[in-house]
């Protein structure tokens, strides 16, 4: 309908007129004192004489489960009228505030007006009040419908009344009380969870919980109360817990990890990380449980060797199952735990431990080296050029927890001798590129020699050539099928220099 002014222009300027003319004489017809005096009497009758015996027999009545959106009603009425009158009041007195009240440094008829409600109706009625405002809260909690409007009408009377300052009244009075309140719910629905639910089904009304106080806080209460009202809940649900919830009897992080219950880790990685030092102890069972995976793959190569199978330097089959394992884990980092530093630790640390326990008479060291071989030499594994990457690839992985490099080193530079000289290496381009990750791994040093055994084919190419050529020039006659291949010496392992006797032909040339 149409909009209708309370109180109809004319009548709204005899009154400020009347006003204007008590306060605008000299004294002793000066009434500006007096107006001003009468104008907090006036409020106060009001207050004390009809609204707090209203609002308090809502209290005395109410012993339902409506009881508090009774009272909360009431008072919601009772304050928005407040504010109207203290509005209309204001501005039928604006000549009073404009000097009196300055000149006097008093305070305005709006702030005087709020102090008489505050001290006449607020604090009088608000333990119950907040008691009511909890009530729905909770009823809220167990899946209720409640009057969400009502509640942020009741606590922006709260604010309202710190005249300006959170602490005067929202923060004592119901902020204060509302984190007891919710200390007390959540205590009392952990010790139900934690008896009958699993780990992922706890953590999953853990989860639910917290985002539900979170719209609870948007939705009707002040947003500065988001932080202490989350960290009551996380102490109370997920803090005082966390060792019984990790280490749960077939659900606990060690279970959800060797089920490969990736969306149950995310959450548990997610909910624990809101904690202070919170995923510490997650990533110390991450870390064992790797290391006891790892050692199931030691164990089974040992079985093997205890069953009478030959110990050799080649073992693909326990190569590939530690390589099987650290892409697995590695990935489950990446994806379950964010690449969070503590988890890339944990995968680092359980590695350098199974890495570096060698059984029978090769170390991994060895084993490892000989697998790089078995992909560079021609007829060894059959894979295609990007396969022959991924596989180097993660052997380098491998390699970067060994504790001894320079025995690795020292094999595979025999191993990569062996192939270059016995013509056995399938590509020149993926021997470059395994040394090449070699040497981001531990730098220049580290790969020198091999590079310059890689770099004496090259030049030893081009001295075949040049021989041909002269031989053909000079003695052409001779029909000598030779071929040299020179190596610097250093970078190549040392090799027992053989007695040589040449041939007739031989000592013709050399003279």
């Amino acid at each position: 309908g149409k909009k209708t002014s309370m109180t109809p222009p004319r009548q709204y300027v005899e009154i400020y007129t009347t006003c204007y003319d008590m306060c605008t004489q000299r004294s002793p017809y000066n009434w500006s004192m007096q107006l001003y005096q009468r104008h907090g009497e006036t409020i106060e009758n009001y207050l004390v004489n009809s609204i707090l015996p209203a609002l308090r027999e809502k209290i005395s009545s109410g012993d339902g489960s409506d009881s508090s959106s009774i009272l909360l009603t009431e008072l919601n009425l009772r304050w928005k009228n407040h504010q109207l009158m203290n509005k209309w009041l204001k501005k039928f007195f604006t000549y009073l505030d404009r000097y009196y009240v300055k000149h006097h440094s008093l305070p305005t008829l709006e702030q005087a007006g709020l102090r008489i409600f505050k001290v006449e109706v607020y604090d009088k009625i608000k333990t119950h009040s907040t008691n009511a405002i909890l009530a729905m809260i909770n009823e809220e909690r167990e899946n209720g419908i409640i009057d969400k409007t009502l509640l942020k009408s009741n606590v922006e009377l709260y604010e309202a009344m710190g005249m300006g300052s959170l602490e005067g009244a929202y923060t004592a009075d119901l902020e204060t009380p509302l984190l007891e309140n919710t200390r007390e719910y959540y205590a009392k629905k952990r010790e139900e969870w934690i008896v009958t639910d699993s780990t992922p089904e706890y953590l999953i009304k853990a989860e639910t919980a917290l985002n539900a106080e979170r719209v609870r806080v948007s939705d009707y209460l002040n947003l500065a109360s988001e932080q202490k009202l989350l960290r009551v809940c996380e102490e109370e649900i997920l803090e005082k817990v966390e060792m019984v919830l990790l280490e749960k009897e077939n659900s606990g992080c060690k279970v959800l990890l060797a089920n490969d219950k990736s969306e149950d880790l995310r959450r548990m990685f997610s909910l624990f990380s809101r904690l202070e030092n919170g995923l510490q102890p997650m990533a110390c069972i991450v870390q064992a449980f790797i290391s006891s995976m790892g050692n199931e793959c030691i164990n089974k190569r040992q079985a093997r060797l205890e069953g009478g199978e030959k110990d050799r330097n080649d073992d693909p089959k326990f190569v590939k199952s530690l390589l099987a394992l650290h892409e697995k884990y590695l990935g489950v980092v990446k994806a379950d735990f964010w690449g969070h530093s503590l988890f890339q630790k944990a995968l680092k640390d359980a590695f350098v431990e199974v890495v570096n326990k060698n059984v029978g008479t090769y170390t991994n060291a060895e084993l490892l080296s000989t697998f790089c071989d078995r992909v560079l030499k021609s007829g060894g594994e059959k894979l295609s050029e990007n396969e022959k990457e991924e596989s180097l690839e993660k052997v380098v992985q491998l390699f970067s927890y060994l504790t001894d490099k320079d025995l690795f080193a020292d094999i595979y530079r025999n191993q990569l001798a062996k192939r270059i000289l016995n013509q056995r290496s399938a590509s020149d381009d993926s021997e470059k590129m395994m040394i090449a990750k070699l040497k981001m791994q531990c730098g220049t040093q580290f790969t020198s020699k091999m590079e310059g055994m890689l770099g004496d084919l090259a030049v030893g190419g081009d001295q075949r050539s040049e021989f041909d050529s002269r031989m053909r020039q000079h003695h052409g006659s001779i029909k000598l099928d030779f071929s040299v291949q020179v190596l610097t010496t250093g970078f190549w392992p040392t090799y027992k220099s053989p007695d040589v006797s040449l041939p007739p032909e031989m000592h013709r040339c050399m003279d």
